[in-house]
């Protein structure tokens, strides 16, 4: 692996990283501004609602006359109008029967004014006059009121919101009594503040948001949001409302950022630290290829005359098959061919790892170069009992490198050696399809896990169960049988068996 292989994942990975920190950050930087905002909200929103509180507590002061008023109620329309004109805070009064028929004012004997309450009243008494509270119903009650008698009645004509106050009485009547509106406002305005410079500009706004009152301090500049608070039923659809702009949290926005940074930059230069230590060791790394790819230079020459003076020797010594001298003498030839695969791997990776794998194509026999190879094992398989079966059906010359495939068969059928030696048995077949080579190399052993049926031809991969213990190797071997099946224009796969492996090798050769 190269240095420059490694720029690419870590530059991906500087920038899903900085990806991350800037989405936490506008995610942090968005929650802490949501919080602050909602701080100030409740503190803002803290005197309107207090103020609010005390427009109700109003209201509540107002039901012990109310029902002073209503107490034991005379009958006369006389007494009546001399009882409404002892109350400061009220108008008018209707009284209906249980039947609820209006009795008073009496329809012989009715004022203009009373006429006119009459029909301003209307949307109040025209749904009925039952004065059971609903569950719901207004809190400010007097404690010593008595349990769902009366309610407030509220009802829209000429300047807005009209209140009432109807009750139940004990005789069966009902009597809706209205508040003097101008009154009312006027008792609302004392329960706010009249110091301009106590509070921001504030207001209070009826059903339609027109100002019924202002006071605090002028607004200098125009404001961002609007506080709003409604005032307590009845009055629910008057509204105390403050314009204000939440406070600027620039200073913890630059802190949370600051630490962004400071986390980015600890980041970056960790990645630096990992980039500079990685090159490192992939020098360091190639070195050491470079001078084994110098041993192995050096290796190759003198084994190769070793190889050939011991079988020379084999036959020239005139030894019979169980001679123990002859037998030596195989363990060499053997070996010295195993060290040879062994460097001609070694060498042909180094080739490939720099782009300088080539081929060189001349008209070879497939059939012919089988034979060769596998007549090259012949000692050590049946030093190990293996029995070889061939069906060679490929009689033709191609255009091939016999070097290269002669490796690729040199791997897969020294990998039966090696792994599968146990079944006693290695079959190679060879065959033409238009122009195409196809080798077989399968056998008897344990085979090969389906979950690692692409890796093995991962480089450097060797199984890591009982397959592999015992046994030497670069695990570089399949590696190379596929880089140079790939030259060749075709492949190496390993096929599903229920027995053993079995290795098909893809050759694109014309015919030479």
């Amino acid at each position: 692996m190269r240095a420059p292989r490694l720029r690419l994942p870590l530059v991906l990975l500087a920038l899903l990283a900085t990806g991350l920190a800037v989405f936490t950050g506008l995610r942090l930087a968005g929650e802490d501004r949501r919080r602050v905002e909602a701080e100030w909200r409740r503190l803002s929103q803290a005197p309107l609602e207090g103020h609010a509180r005390g427009v109700g507590a109003l209201l509540t002061d107002r039901v012990a006359p109310l029902l002073a008023l209503t107490d034991d109620l005379p009958n006369t329309p006389d007494e009546l109008r001399a009882r409404l004109r002892k109350g400061v805070w009220f108008r008018h009064a209707l009284v209906a029967d249980a039947e609820g028929r209006i009795v008073f004012p009496p329809a012989a004997a009715r004022s203009a004014a009373e006429t006119e309450f009459l029909e301003r009243s209307r949307p109040a008494w025209s749904r009925g006059l039952t004065a059971e509270a609903p569950p719901d119903a207004d809190a400010t009650a007097a404690a010593d009121a008595p349990a769902r008698s009366w309610q407030w009645r509220t009802w829209y004509w000429g300047p807005g919101l009209h209140l009432g106050f109807l009750r139940a009485l004990p005789d069966g009547r009902r009597v809706l009594v209205e508040l003097d509106r101008s009154r009312l406002l006027a008792d609302v305005m004392e329960r706010l503040p009249a110091d301009a410079a106590e509070e921001p500009a504030s207001r209070l706004v009826d059903e339609a948001g027109r100002d019924l009152y202002v006071w605090g301090a002028p607004e200098s500049a125009p404001a961002a949001e609007s506080l709003d608070v409604p005032l307590p039923a009845p009055l629910s659809n008057w509204h105390l409302r403050r314009a204000s702009t939440p406070p600027a949290d620039a200073g913890a926005r630059l802190g949370l950022w600051a630490g962004i940074a400071a986390a980015l930059a600890a980041f970056f230069g960790g990645l630096l630290f990992i980039h500079r230590e990685s090159a490192r060791t992939v020098r360091e790394a190639m070195q050491r290829v470079t001078f084994v790819n110098q041993v192995s230079h050096e290796l190759k020459t003198p084994l190769t005359n070793i190889r050939m003076y011991a079988e020379m020797l084999d036959e020239e010594l005139d030894l019979s098959p169980d001679d123990p001298a002859r037998r030596h003498l195989g363990v060499v030839i053997a070996e010295s061919q195993r060290l040879s695969r062994l460097i001609a791997n070694i060498l042909t990776f180094a080739r490939s790892q720099r782009q300088h794998l080539t081929l060189n194509r001349t008209p070879t026999v497939p059939d012919a170069l089988v034979r060769q190879v596998v007549e090259g094992f012949a000692p050590a398989l049946q030093a190990r009992g293996i029995e070889v079966s061939l069906d060679l059906q490929a009689p033709s010359p191609r255009a091939l490198d016999p070097d290269a495939v002669g490796q690729i068969l040199g791997n897969l059928i020294g990998n039966v050696e090696k792994y599968a030696s146990a079944g006693r048995w290695l079959g190679v077949s060879a065959r033409v399809e238009d122009d195409r080579v196809m080798l077989r190399v399968s056998d008897r052993g344990p085979g090969i896990p389906a979950g690692a049926r692409e890796r093995v031809f991962a480089p450097f991969e060797r199984l890591d169960d009982r397959l592999t213990e015992g046994v030497s190797g670069t695990g570089i071997g399949l590696t190379i049988a596929r880089e140079l099946a790939r030259l060749h224009g075709g492949d190496v796969c390993l096929l599903p068996t229920e027995v053993g492996a079995c290795f098909e090798v893809t050759l694109t050769g014309a015919a030479a």
